[in-house]
């Protein structure tokens, strides 16, 4: 039982870092989009 909650936090934490990874690339999209304005 530890053993896949273990796996399945692991996957959790995978998954945040891809989602916060998207959040700066659209943050970082948004600023580009303003300096061009």
């Amino acid at each position: 039982m530890a053993r896949s909650k273990s796996k399945h936090r692991r996957v959790q934490n995978i998954i945040r870092q891809k989602w916060k990874r998207q959040l700066k690339r659209k943050a970082a999209a948004a600023k580009e989009a303003a300096a061009k304005k």
